[in-house]
């Protein structure tokens, strides 16, 4: 009876060793405990390999043998050579993890974190984690490290999160590496300090972490940390742009745009751009569209152009939808459509884009593409004016002269001549010439109470001292 078992024990060994390593020990055990067993037991119909394999890793796991519990563990997990059961395999890791098994003790924490035969419990998997974590386990210490960041199960807690980065980056772990440096760029748990975020960065870039790779780039990019070096910064974009990082690809684009570090190519800009617009990058697609209405890089095409804005402006991009709405209204590069303009003005202007606010104001005043409605010009030209946009100033003013609310219009206008806009300082001075003192101080504080309110964040003295009291220069 030995012998048999002796005989397949190799065979089944073999078979295994992709999955599951098993100590001599274990073979040992196994064997001993087979041969105990079926000595007291009547001959049955012969077993497949498969059977006898699991029937051998269940009498060691049974008798104690860490190895063969864990290996028992994989083999329910994974459903290889029995039915998937989570609930036998957590049994099995259980066994191990409290023998203090770090593989064990990795594979019950993922269980609880997903679910797998118990209920779902990240405080529990943060308890399994911390077991194998304190051992060493690296992946243990990278998901321990997660769990605090990302508050997950446990209360958020940058400190403890960056203690088991640290200890998984020691380690060598480019994940760990890449977010301990995004902590010390941030000064989340440790002190901000960009020098030694730049050294955890290009530990995990040279591991081929492309994220690194990118942020490195960004320091080299901005002289964060180390000193400004756009040659550099371009090398590293480089790398993290062939392995797909799209956010690189748009920065090579730029720079290759700027001619920063690499010699200035727009073809080899719009390559760069185009990688990164076909990942729904939408900055990177403004700048397609951009290339194609200027033909800088590619071939000036006002459709392609158009096409690439409405891929921008359908994720929501307040300029890319202002441009769509610029080119229907237009009929640049497609046929003219009020309506449809309006529609993306509208969307822009709701984002808060005062050129949008200013187009649909006048969509509104004259009635093209929507019914014809002056407090809704007045409206959209007032939120416009209010971000500080001249022309908006300027028609807002005109529309309450046509109202004849002189002193309304007088603060617009005044506002609006006070940026350098010659036909606004035209426009005041006829205005003046048909009010009182009265009328025109009580415009002139209005001005003075708008621009506080605009530099709000300046100091008193600066907001204060704001020159927008053209029209004392006209007062009769």
């Amino acid at each position: 009876m030995f012998t048999a078992f002796v005989g397949l024990a190799p065979t089944f060994l073999r078979g295994q060793s992709s999955m599951i390593k098993v100590s001599i020990g274990t073979c040992v055990a196994l064997l001993l405990s087979a041969c105990a067993y079926l000595d007291t037991v009547e001959p049955e119909k012969p077993k497949t390999s498969s059977e006898q394999a699991h029937q051998l890793y269940f009498l060691a796991a049974d008798h104690g043998d860490v190895d063969a519990q864990v290996g028992l563990g994989e083999m329910y997990a994974v459903g290889h050579e029995v039915p998937q059961d989570y609930e036998q395999a957590g049994y099995w890791y259980r066994l191990a993890a409290d023998q203090g098994n770090t593989t064990a003790q990795l594979r019950l924490a993922e269980m609880y974190t997903m679910g797998h035969g118990v209920s779902r419990d990240h405080s529990e998997a943060g308890r399994w984690y911390r077991l194998a974590a304190s051992q060493g386990d690296i992946l243990a210490q990278l998901r321990l490290g997660r769990l605090y960041d990302q508050s997950n199960g446990v209360p958020q807690d940058y400190q403890e999160a960056s203690h088991w980065y640290n200890m998984a980056a020691n380690q060598g772990d480019a994940q760990a590496q890449m977010r301990l440096g995004e902590m010390f760029d941030q000064g989340l748990g440790v002190p901000q300090d960009h020098r030694e975020a730049s050294l955890w960065y290009r530990m995990a870039a040279k591991q081929g972490d492309a994220q690194a790779q990118m942020r490195l780039g960004e320091m080299f990019d901005q002289g964060l940390g180390v000193p400004q070096d756009y040659r550099e910064a371009s090398d590293w974009y480089h790398k993290a742009a062939k392995q797909g990082d799209a956010q690189a690809q748009m920065r090579l684009g730029e720079m290759f745009g700027r001619g920063e570090g690499v010699e200035q190519d727009p073809t080899e800009a719009s390559h760069w751009y185009l990688r990164a617009a076909k990942q729904g990058t939408t900055s990177a697609q403004l700048r397609m569209a951009e290339m194609y209405t200027l033909g800088q890089g590619v071939p000036e095409d006002h459709t392609e152009a158009a096409r690439w804005y409405r891929l921008a402006a359908d994720q929501g991009d307040p300029l890319a939808q202002l441009h769509l709405g610029e080119m229907y209204e237009t009929g640049n590069g497609m046929d003219r459509d009020y309506i449809e303009a309006s529609r993306w003005y509208s969307l822009a202007a709701d984002q808060g884009n005062p050129l949008a606010q200013l187009h649909l104001g006048g969509m509104y005043e004259v009635g093209q593409g929507v019914p014809q409605d002056y407090i809704k010009a007045t409206e959209w030209y007032t939120r416009s004016a209010d971000q500080g946009q001249a022309e908006a100033q300027f028609k807002l003013g005109r529309l309450y002269e046509l109202r004849e609310d002189y002193v309304k219009a007088h603060m617009w206008l005044n506002l609006c001549a006070a940026t350098g806009y010659e036909t606004a300082q035209s426009q005041l001075a006829g205005i003046a010439l048909g009010m009182t003192r009265d009328q025109i101080a009580e415009a002139q504080q209005l001005a003075r109470d708008w621009s506080v309110g605009r530099n709000r964040q300046a100091t008193p003295e600066t907001a204060e001292s704001a020159d927008v009291t053209h029209a004392s220069q006209t007062s009769p």
